[in-house]
């Protein structure tokens, strides 16, 4: 009965995984467009709005250290960057440092 109890735990852990990849993703992004904006806001009064673009987002496992910063993943894809006039689209990369650290670097390119 222990085994088959087991078996059923793993299969539902299997079964949530795609679930809390997900939220996973999404938390990470969302940390990411709040670093995004204390960073941006801090770089230029003006700053209104940085949303990243959730369709196009790439995402890539990491796992290792840049410089002395732990970095467990990179998103990197397209967002809307608002500073005062009209909104542009820009290409974003954001390094982020896992579930317990967040966000720690967001950089952007013009498209």
């Amino acid at each position: 009965m222990g085994v088959r109890l087991a078996l059923v735990a793993a299969l539902c852990a299997l079964a949530a995984w795609p679930a809390l990849a997900q939220k996973s993703t999404e938390d990470g992004l969302r940390d990411c467009e709040k670093l995004a904006a204390v960073k941006f806001k801090g770089e230029n009064p003006a700053f209104k709005k940085f949303e990243i673009a959730r369709a196009g987002v790439e995402e890539d496992k990491f796992a290792d250290k840049v410089g002395t910063q732990f970095v467990s993943t990179v998103y990197h894809g397209k967002a809307v960057y608002q500073a005062g006039g009209e909104p542009a689209e820009v290409r974003f990369i954001c390094l982020h440092g896992g579930l317990n650290k967040g966000a720690v670097f967001v950089y952007t390119l013009p498209k």
